[in-house]
């Protein structure tokens, strides 16, 4: 079995397979303060919960952009299998051809979610992962990583508006249907969900519209926590949950099977 782990920013994502199929996966929070001993045994009795024993992984395959982490998921993973496991770094075969000005630049957290959406589609794709950090990705229909963008997630649109004023209280992210608040907490409730619903879907069109792409033959896909809030009638867009961890064990496919 492969232990996929996608390190991201505020949570740590786990997958376990065997060839294709995904058996289990769990999420913890991306702590920086807990040991490499303490996270291995919160590990291990999550996956006997599962039913899983981990003497049955027989690697693992890690992503992180939280470089603080590194080290101590390096231990975990060497714990687990006995060896160093193996990091997305430059040299691995991806499928895929990074067409940006420096791909050593670009995330390996955009890498496999590219990887993973580009595993199931032949489609020029723009994949959309709607987290903390909100990234939108356009990947062409020969396999070249085009570009992106970065942006914020729509969490940390509601934290700056409690933030930066003294009178406005902090809010709960909902979708709503009226553009306009009738009370000060809908009215920031509503700037919040349709200023990011909204930039989302501008950048799409932008998208497809600079490199004219036929929408009939565009797959728009979209992962992360706040996925739910950017459905609209403009577009369609595919739910894919633990799209990254599907891309690591694509690239572990691609590089280590026997």
């Amino acid at each position: 079995m492969l232990l996929a782990i996608d390190i991201e920013n505020r949570t740590t994502n786990f997958g376990l397979f065997e060839s294709d199929k995904m058996l289990a996966n769990f999420t913890l929070a991306s702590s920086k303060d807990r040991s490499a001993s303490e996270l291995y045994l919160v590990i291990k009795y999550l996956l006997l919960d599962k039913k899983i024993d981990m003497d049955k992984i027989d690697d693992v395959i890690i992503s992180s952009v939280v470089p603080e982490l590194d080290k101590t998921y390096a231990t975990i993973g060497e714990n687990i299998i006995g060896k160093s496991p193996t990091f997305i770094s430059a040299g691995l075969k991806i499928g895929i051809n990074i067409k940006c000005d420096n791909p050593k630049d670009v995330g390996s957290d955009r890498i496999i979610r590219a990887v993973g959406a580009r595993d199931r589609f032949k489609d020029d794709l723009i994949i959309i992962s709607a987290s903390t950090i909100t990234t939108i990705d356009y990947i062409n229909s020969k396999k070249e990583f085009v570009g992106g963008l970065i942006m914020p997630g729509i969490n940390l649109f509601q934290e700056s508006l409690f933030k930066e004023s003294a009178k406005l209280p902090q809010v709960e992210i909902i979708k709503s249907e009226k553009i306009l608040g009738k009370t000060t907490t809908s009215a920031m409730q509503n700037g919040i969900y349709f200023a990011y619903k909204s930039a989302i879907i501008s950048i799409i069109d932008r998208i497809i519209d600079q490199h004219k792409l036929d929408i009939k033959n565009t797959k728009i896909i979209i992962s992360g926590e706040y996925n739910s809030l950017i459905q609209n009638e403009k577009y369609k867009l595919e739910t894919i949950s633990n799209l990254g961890l599907y891309g690591l064990n694509k690239i572990y496919k691609l590089n280590m099977k026997k």
